[in-house]
């Protein structure tokens, strides 16, 4: 849905450098023998909202608009 992309992207990359600082950190880059596999996509996922919401940059102000 066009009205909620950024918001996603939002989320979605705040969850991932969450997920990010946690393999970094706490878990390890391989957690039980995947290799890496589940770090590697919390770094797509992130590169992919860091990328929505650069596309989508303009959208930002309105987003922060208050509606009462």
């Amino acid at each position: 849905m066009p009205r909620t992309v950024l918001l996603g992207a939002l989320l979605g990359s705040g969850i991932m450098v969450g997920a990010i600082f946690s393999h970094l950190f706490v878990l390890g880059i391989e957690v039980q023998g995947d290799g890496g596999t589940l770090f590697a996509l919390a770094n797509i996922t992130l590169l992919s909202c860091l990328a929505l919401i650069f596309l989508n940059r303009d959208k930002l102000p309105n987003l922060l608009k208050l509606k009462i």
